[in-house]
C-alpha cells in the first residue's frame, strides 16, 4: 500500500470461526491474514458456537459481544443459540440467532469496500445482501456447500419438501443478487450455475508447510500408546452423518491380526456417541477415538501420523469437492487414503495417496500402507507436499480472492 493510500475495507460474515485453540479446519484465516499483509482492514463477523462441538469456550460464554485481534484480522464473535447438534430445530435456531445478531453488529461497523458472506447457512447470504444494501457497497457471495441439495444427502430434507423448496428459491435468489459468486473447491461450479450464477470463480484453500518433527512425532506416539513400528492412520475432522465412518470401522475389523495397524479418529459430531458404543460392542480395539482435541493438537497428530484418512458417505455432492482437511494433510507433508471417487480420488492418486471405495478394498489399502517400509511412507508424504503446495500455495489462493474483491470494488 503506498504512502497516504486509504486502506481498503473487507466485511466477512462468516457463521462458525473457529475460535484460537478450538477444534476444526478453517481456511479463510489464513487468506485473511495474507490481505491484511497486503493492505487490506478486515472485520469478521463470526459467533464462538463451535460447528464441531455446539459449545462456546468459557471466555466466550454469557458474552454477547467479544472483539479480538487474530492474525491482523478484526474479529467480532457475536451471539447465537448452541447445542446446534440436538435436533433440527436448535439447528434453525442457531442460523436464525446468528443472522439477527450478525447484522446488528455488522451494520455498525465502519462501511467497507466490499461485504463478503459465507454459506452455508443460506441466511447468511441475506445478511450479506442486507449489509450491502445498508452500506451502498458490492457483495460476494462464497458458496462452500450447495444448498439445500447437501441437506437432502445427508437425510436432513425431502427433495419434494416445502422447507426445500423455500430453501432452493433463496439460493437462486442469492446468486442472482450478489455481485460476484466464488466456491472453495471447482467441483461447486456446476452446481451454482445450476442455481442461475452468471459466472463462478474458484478460491481455494491454501496449503501451508507444516513439515512435522521427529521428536513431536515421537512424543506424541507415546502418549497415545502407539508403537514405533506400528503404522498409525489418523482421521482429523467432524464426526457426523454425513462423515460415513462405519465403512472405517468395517475395514478396520477386517484388517488381518498380523497387520501392525492403528487408526486414530480426532473430532466431533452427532454420530460420535453411536460409533463410540459400536466401537465398545465390537472390541475394535484398533481405533481410538480421541473425540475434541484442541486446534493446536491437531498438528502434533499429524506429525505422529504415518498416513491420513479421508472418508464420507457415497454421494455425488462429495465427489466434485476440495475437502479443507485434504490440504491440511498435504501441508503435514502426509500421504492420504479417501473414500470418495472423483476430484478426491484423483488428488489422492496424483499426490501418492490411496482410494478405496468399499470396506474390503479399504482394509486391504490399510493393509497395503502398514507393509510398506517406513521410509517409502515418508519419501509418499514428501512427495504429497510437494503436490500440494505447487498448486495451491498461500500467494496464489490470495491472488485470486484478492482479484475477485478488486473486480467487484471497482
Amino acid at each position: 500500500m503506498t504512502s497516504g493510500a486509504r486502506r481498503r475495507r473487507l466485511l466477512c460474515v462468516y457463521q462458525h470461526a473457529p475460535t484460537p485453540g478450538a477444534p476444526g479446519i478453517y481456511r479463510h484465516r489464513s487468506l485473511f491474514a495474507e490481505l491484511v499483509r497486503r493492505g487490506w482492514h478486515v472485520d469478521l463477523v463470526s459467533t464462538p458456537v463451535n460447528y464441531m462441538t455446539g459449545t462456546v469456550p468459557p471466555r466466550y460464554a454469557r458474552r454477547p459481544y467479544v472483539r479480538e485481534e487474530i492474525d491482523g484480522i478484526t474479529h467480532h464473535w457475536v451471539a447465537a443459540s448452541g447445542r446446534i447438534h440436538a435436533s433440527r430445530v436448535r439447528r434453525a435456531l442457531n442460523y436464525v440467532t446468528f443472522a439477527a445478531s450478525s447484522f446488528l453488529r455488522a451494520a455498525t461497523l465502519p462501511r467497507p469496500d466490499v461485504v463478503l458472506a459465507s454459506s452455508p447457512p443460506l441466511p447468511v447470504g441475506l445478511v450479506g445482501e442486507l449489509l450491502a444494501l445498508r452500506f451502498r457497497r458490492p457483495w460476494v457471495l462464497e458458496v462452500r456447500d450447495i444448498w439445500p441439495e447437501s441437506a437432502v444427502s445427508v437425510g436432513w430434507l425431502e427433495p419434494t419438501s416445502p422447507l426445500y423448496r423455500l430453501l432452493d428459491r433463496l439460493a437462486r435468489h442469492l446468486v442472482a443478487r450478489c455481485d460476484a459468486t466464488m466456491v472453495p473447491t471447482p467441483g461447486l461450479v456446476d452446481g451454482v450455475l445450476g442455481h442461475g450464477a452468471p459466472a463462478v470463480d474458484v478460491v481455494t484453500g491454501a496449503v501451508l508447510d507444516a513439515a512435522p518433527a521427529p521428536e513431536v512425532r515421537t512424543r506424541v506416539r507415546e502418549e497415545l500408546g502407539v508403537a514405533d513400528a506400528t503404522t498409525l492412520f489418523a482421521y482429523v475432522g467432524a464426526v457426523g452423518a454425513a462423515n460415513g465412518l462405519d465403512l472405517l470401522l468395517d475395514a478396520v475389523a477386517l484388517l488381518p491380526p498380523e497387520a501392525a495397524a492403528h487408526v486414530i479418529v480426532a473430532g466431533d459430531g452427532s454420530d460420535r456417541e453411536r460409533l463410540e458404543r459400536r466401537l465398545a460392542a465390537e472390541r475394535l480395539d484398533r481405533i481410538t477415538m480421541l473425540g475434541v482435541v484442541p486446534k493446536g493438537r491437531v498438528p502434533e497428530l499429524l506429525a505422529a501420523a504415518d498416513v491420513c484418512l479421508h472418508l464420507l458417505r457415497p454421494d455425488p455432492v462429495f465427489e466434485s469437492a476440495l475437502p479443507t482437511k485434504v490440504l491440511e494433510y498435504l501441508g503435514a507433508h502426509r500421504p492420504f487414503v479417501t473414500t470418495v471417487p472423483g476430484l478426491p480420488e484423483r488428488l489422492a492418486s496424483d499426490s501418492g495417496g490411496s482410494f478405496a471405495s468399499d470396506a474390503e478394498e479399504l482394509a486391504r489399502v490399510l493393509a497395503d500402507w502398514t507393509a510398506l517400509p517406513p521410509a517409502t511412507r515418508v519419501e509418499r508424504g514428501e512427495r504429497a507436499f510437494a503436490y500440494g503446495s505447487s498448486r495451491f500455495g498461500l500467494a496464489a489462493a490470495a491472488d485470486r480472492l484478492e482479484e475477485v474483491l478488486e473486480r467487484v470494488r471497482r
